[in-house]
């Protein structure tokens, strides 16, 4: 399996999301070549998910979410980025606000 490099991952993402009009920013740079890659998706009307990039028993990346709900307010989600970031100071943070909740990894 080729591993693909996180800086460039992160970078196609936000030209995917830029060409398909989903507004997406990358609030925290994270280590080019392995850093961890948070999604944080803000639907505009309270609801946010977060995500992270794992491996599944087949050895393929799937994105999962890392709270204790599917959706959680805005203030749960910044908590459990807090926490990430004090374990995994090299992550990128790549914030998403779309009210179709949008993931423009996915469609990579």
């Amino acid at each position: 399996m080729t591993r693909v490099k996180s800086g460039i991952l992160v970078s196609a993402a936000l030209r995917y999301a830029s060409a398909n009009l989903i507004d997406c920013v990358l609030t925290r740079r994270g280590d080019s070549d392995a850093g961890a890659i948070f999604v944080h998706i803000d639907t505009l009307d309270g609801r946010h998910k977060l995500l992270a990039r794992s491996l599944d028993f087949d050895g393929n990346y799937v994105w999962r979410v890392i709270t204790s709900t599917e959706w959680v307010d805005a203030q749960a989600a910044e908590d459990r980025l807090a926490a990430e970031m004090k374990m995994d100071n090299d992550a990128f943070i790549v914030g998403i606000c779309d009210a179709k909740a949008r993931n423009p990894f996915d469609l990579l």
